[in-house]
C-alpha cells in the first residue's frame, strides 16, 4: 500500500466526525471524554503539515479543525475540570451538525480527488528512503538515530538488476522547492522502469538558511509559492533571487558526493531538475564526478504543472484549482517526460 497524505487527511476527518457525532449518541450524564478528540485533531493536523507540507486539502481541513476545536473548547475545559455533562445545548448541537456537514463534504471531495500514484512493484522498481543529518554546509551524514535534524530526505528508486546492468548512467534528481518528492512519484517510477537508478534528494530549505531542519518549514514553501505566483515572470523572480540557484547547485553537489560513495566508479551521473532546480546546472562547480547529461523537466511542453511536480496524479484537487489540469489513466505526461529524459541520457555515450 502506498503511503500518501490522503490517509492522514481521512484520519483527521474521522476524528472530527466522532467528536461531532457524540451529540447524537451520548444521552446519559457523564464526563465528556470525547471532547478530547478536538485538540487531538489539532495535533494530527500539525503533524500532517510537518510531514507533508501545506496544500489546499491541508488548509481546508485545518480550517474545519479550528472550527470544531473552537466549538468544543468549553467542553474540553469542563472535562479537564472533572465536570459532568447532563445534556448538550441547542446551539452546540446545531454548530456540531454544521461542522459534521463540512466534514462529510470534505471527505467526499478527498474521495473524488484521491491521489493516483503508481505502484513501484508493478514495474519491478524498489524504493528506499533514508535521512541524512546536516553536519556543515557541504557535509551530510547518514542519520542513524530516531531523532536528528534530518536535513536531507534521500529516496532511491532502483530498477530490477538485469535492467540496471544495461546502462552505466545514474540519475540525480533534486525537486523544485515548491514541491516534494512524492509530487514526482509517477515520473520517477516510470524513469526507473527504463533501467535507471535514481537518487532523489529533498533538502527542503536547509541549504537556503542556517537552519539544519529538513522541510519542517511549510511556511517557507507556502511563501515561495505565493511569491512566484505574484511575480509577473517566474524565471525573472528566480534570476533576481539567485540564492535559490546557488542552493540547488549545492544540493546537486552534495547528492553527487553521496551517490559517489555508494555507486561503482564506472557509473556516470546525469542531472534532472524541474523549473528553478533545472536552471542551476551551469552553477554547479564541484560535482563528485563529471556530469554526462542534464535535463530540465520544464522543457516538456505537455508538462503544465512545472515547478510543482505531476500533481494531477499526486494532488488532483490543487492541480484542478491552480492549473485546471486533470490526470488520465494512462499517465501520459509523466510517461512522456520519462521517455524524453531517456532520449537525452542515451544521446550521450
Amino acid at each position: 500500500m502506498l503511503i500518501t497524505p490522503f490517509f492522514g487527511e481521512i484520519l483527521i476527518l474521522s476524528v472530527l466526525a466522532i467528536c461531532c457525532l457524540r451529540t447524537y449518541f451520548i444521552t446519559n450524564t457523564r464526563r465528556d471524554s470525547l471532547a478530547l478528540f478536538a485538540p487531538f485533531a489539532v495535533l494530527l493536523n500539525v503533524l500532517q503539515i510537518i510531514n507533508w507540507g501545506f496544500n489546499i486539502s491541508e488548509i481546508l481541513i485545518l480550517i474545519i479543525t479550528i472550527i470544531v476545536a473552537g466549538t468544543n473548547w468549553r467542553s474540553f475545559i469542563r472535562f479537564c475540570n472533572h465536570l459532568y455533562v447532563d445534556e448538550y445545548s441547542t446551539p452546540f448541537i446545531v454548530s456540531s451538525s454544521i461542522s459534521l456537514v463540512l466534514i462529510i463534504f470534505m471527505g467526499v471531495v478527498l474521495h473524488i480527488n484521491y491521489p493516483r500514484l503508481i505502484s513501484p512493484s508493478k514495474y519491478q522498481v524498489t524504493v528506499e528512503t533514508t535521512y541524512y543529518n546536516k553536519d556543515s554546509d557541504v557535509n551530510y551524514s547518514l542519520n542513524t538515530e530516531l531523532f536528528g535534524n534530518k536535513s536531507l530526505k534521500l529516496t532511491v528508486y532502483s530498477p530490477e538488476e538485469t535492467k540496471a546492468a544495461e546502462t552505466d548512467k545514474i540519475v540525480l534528481f533534486v525537486p523544485d522547492k515548491r514541491a516534494s518528492t512524492i509530487a514526482y512519484q509517477p515520473y520517477l517510477v516510470l524513469l526507473a522502469k527504463q533501467g535507471y537508478k535514481i537518487y532523489c534528494g529533498e533538502f527542503g530549505f536547509s541549504t537556503l538558511t542556517n537552519s539544519s531542519r529538513f522541510r519542517f518549514d511549510p511556511g517557507l514553501r507556502f511563501k515561495l509559492i505565493h511569491q512566484t505566483k505574484k511575480a509577473e515572470n517566474e524565471a525573472e523572480f528566480f534570476e533576481h533571487n539567485p540564492k535559490y540557484y546557488l542552493a540547488y547547485a549545492k544540493e546537486f553537489e552534495i547528492l553527487s558526493k553521496i551517490a559517489d560513495k555508494l555507486e561503482d566508479s564506472s557509473k556516470k551521473f546525469v542531472l534532472v531538475g524541474d523549473a528553478s532546480s533545472g536552471r542551476c546546472f551551469n552553477r554547479i562547480t564541484n560535482p563528485a564526478r563529471p556530469i554526462s547529461a542534464a535535463f530540465n523537466l520544464s522543457s516538456v511542453s505537455d508538462y503544465k504543472t512545472s515547478g510543482f511536480g505531476f500533481i494531477e496524479y499526486t494532488d488532483p484537487l490543487y492541480a484542478k484549482l491552480r492549473f485546471g489540469v486533470r490526470g488520465n489513466r494512462t499517465y501520459f505526461v509523466p510517461s512522456y517526460a520519462a521517455t524524453l529524459t531517456k532520449n537525452v541520457i542515451e544521446a550521450v555515450k
